[in-house]
């Protein structure tokens, strides 16, 4: 999908994910995803601390329009950078028409904003048309979106509180090529990734031994899979099925879906094993908008990412790198 200056096509899914049960009241999850093919501007590396919202997210300071700065979520997930309308407001930004936004249920429009500049530290953006949705469904007063990470290096530094972004192969694994099942605590595990609908997504990722395609969306508060790999999960344990809950799936534009949750079998993402994670499981719009209701795949959140002290997304190299400390390891 493209995304110009006066002709919009876009795809962004951010919601809320509410949970219910018989006898208790499930955590309320947030959710952005998207799908996106933009052009990667030239970048300069800067390194920032970070800060982190009330889903865990993280969050960083951007400056729109010399105004700032705003706490935006780092959301790997979206296709372009959002701007909170109450944001938009306080920066006075003129409107440039509406665009479609794809939710978990459907399409609706959403407003969108000139952004004349935006700069997250050394790294700057311009003349940019953003969507525009309010902080309570964002969660933040922004997101910052591949329109700024793409065709560069971007890491989340758990351990430190950093978000690190420059040029593509700079402060990258030198380790990479000699094999992602075997874990190094210092250089982390390379793991090699390809683009799908503008995003990277890693094939060598399993659940139980089910080959997965693994979407990494920091953005997403919860990971997500789809139904064909829920499906995969219960011919393969039956007794898997028992452990859903039935939940509801809520987005930014009021869409609705169905989903459930439970604790997944081992995920394994390059070689690193992981346990104890627990997934939604939904007929989500995105998935039918990348092709990929007919084969298990997954968007993987910050609860997953979490679980490493690093995660770092080289956009130009096409891998993700993974640190994870021997006393964290699985």
């Amino acid at each position: 999908m493209t995304f110009s200056r006066r002709h919009v096509t876009q795809s962004l899914l951010a919601g809320l994910v509410t949970g219910c049960a018989t006898t208790r009241r499930e955590p309320v999850f947030s959710i952005n995803l998207a799908q996106v093919n933009p052009a990667a501007p030239p970048a300069t590396g800067t390194r920032l601390e970070t800060a982190f919202d009330q889903a865990l997210r993280m969050t960083v300071p951007v400056h729109v329009d010399d105004r700032g700065p705003f706490q935006f979520v780092v959301d790997t997930g979206a296709n372009r950078t959002v701007v909170g309308i109450e944001t938009a407001t306080r920066c006075s930004l003129d409107s440039d028409g509406v665009a479609p936004v794809h939710g978990i249920a459907g399409v609706q429009s959403a407003p969108l904003v000139k952004v004349p500049r935006l700069r997250v530290g050394q790294v700057l953006s311009y003349r940019l048309s953003l969507p525009s949705l309010p902080r309570a469904s964002l969660g933040a007063d922004g997101l910052l979106g591949i329109d700024v990470l793409k065709g560069r290096r971007m890491e989340l530094n758990f351990s430190a509180n950093t978000f690190e972004i420059g040029p593509s192969g700079v402060g990258a694994s030198v380790g990479r090529g000699t094999g992602t099942r075997i874990p190094d605590p210092e250089r982390g595990i390379v793991v090699p990734a390809q683009y799908r609908s503008g995003q990277l997504v890693i094939f060598d990722a399993d659940v139980a031994g089910i080959p997965v395609r693994a979407f990494l969306d920091s953005g997403a508060q919860i990971t997500c899979g789809n139904e064909a790999l829920r499906a995969a999960l219960v011919q393969q344990n039956p007794g898997f099925a028992d452990r859903l809950v039935a939940t509801e799936l809520i987005s930014a534009t009021g869409q609705t879906s169905s989903a459930v949750l439970a604790n997944l079998p081992r995920l394994r993402l390059g070689g690193i094993g992981l346990n104890n994670i627990r997934a939604a499981f939904a007929p989500l719009h995105i998935f039918s908008l990348w092709g990929l209701n007919d084969r298990p795949a997954m968007l993987v959140g910050i609860d997953v990412l979490r679980n490493f002290d690093s995660v770092a997304l080289d956009f130009g190299r096409r891998e993700v790198t993974f640190i994870r400390t021997r006393h964290r390891a699985a």
